[in-house]
């Protein structure tokens, strides 16, 4: 397993060896063009330059030398005016997306606290109507004893109901002391 992971290493670093040197020879050719074709041409220009017109170009070489800071400043202050502006406005659109949402999350929770609200009121209501129509339905079938069945009907809609495993199931203390003695003990008392 261990000769397995390491040919698997020694193959990823060979294909890296081989891309690396790829990409070499690339920067290679691209440099060799660059040289041939406007570097070498430019300095056999500067260099043709310099002897036939020395005062002329002795002064662009001096203002060349002196123009390079201002130049890279200005490119500077540019690129960071610039990625000031795009980070600012990054900044402002995540803050304006979080004030946005912050506003829509909380429109949605006091509508939703509103929504339980009526559902509370709408429920009592309903059964408030439901229980004074079955009252006045019962005591008009029934007479005085619709109140009584209207009461109990009430109490088992409202009050919850005990199960019957609940009510089968003993009490702590009692099962300790609940306990049945047998035939044999019984007889070795004596």
């Amino acid at each position: 397993m261990a000769d397995c992971r390491r040919e698997e290493s020694e193959d990823v670093q060979e294909g890296m060896a081989t891309y690396f040197e790829k990409c070499a020879e690339l920067v290679r050719q691209y440099a060799d063009v660059i040289e041939q074709r406007y570097a070498r041409p430019a300095l056999a220009l500067w260099i043709r330059s310099f002897k036939e017109k020395p005062i002329t170009m002795t002064f662009i070489a001096i203002l060349s030398i002196l123009s390079i800071l201002p130049v890279l400043s200005f490119v500077g202050v540019s690129i960071f005016v610039i990625s000031s502006i795009v980070f600012l406005a990054a900044v402002s659109a995540i803050a304006a997306c979080l004030v946005t949402e912050s506003i829509i999350v909380s429109i949605g929770i006091c509508t939703l606290c509103s929504l339980v609200l009526v559902a509370v009121l709408a429920t009592v209501f309903f059964l408030s109507v439901y229980s004074v129509l079955r009252f006045l339905l019962l005591v008009r079938s029934s007479g005085r004893s619709g109140l009584k069945e209207w009461a109990m009907e009430t109490r088992q809609h409202l009050l919850p109901v005990r199960g019957v495993e609940e009510e089968e199931r003993p009490d702590g203390p009692d099962v300790a002391t609940q306990h049945h003695i047998s035939d044999y003990a019984s007889q070795t008392d004596d």
